[in-house]
């Protein structure tokens, strides 16, 4: 996003703040909150897999019995760097979308 964008979508907000959201917020927010719970989820793999296969079996309706998955650094990372910014991109894409529909 362009800074002039961004110029004018803060004082299109400040005339109506009731009901825009703020792009940048949202997606910022929502990248944090996804990447933390991925970090959960890892740590869950990682210090359980066995635990976590039943879990995620359950909660998938899907039979993960069969599945063992390994994490290594880079499968981390790539997995990381995914649930950062694919959220954030799609919580942005929502918030222009709710911006753009709450002013008609």
């Amino acid at each position: 996003m362009t800074m002039h964008t961004y110029d004018h979508e803060e004082r299109h907000l400040t005339r109506n703040t009731s009901t825009r959201l703020r792009v940048r917020s949202l997606a910022f927010a929502v990248g944090v909150a996804t990447g933390f719970a991925y970090l959960l989820c890892i740590l869950f793999i990682a210090l359980a897999p066995q635990a976590a296969m039943r879990f995620f079996s359950y909660i998938l309706h899907a039979d993960l019995s069969g599945i063992m998955r390994t994490v290594n650094f880079g499968s981390f990372v790539a997995g990381l760097l995914f649930w950062l910014i694919a959220p954030a991109l799609y919580a942005a894409l929502v918030a222009r979308f709710y911006n753009s529909f709450s002013t008609r």
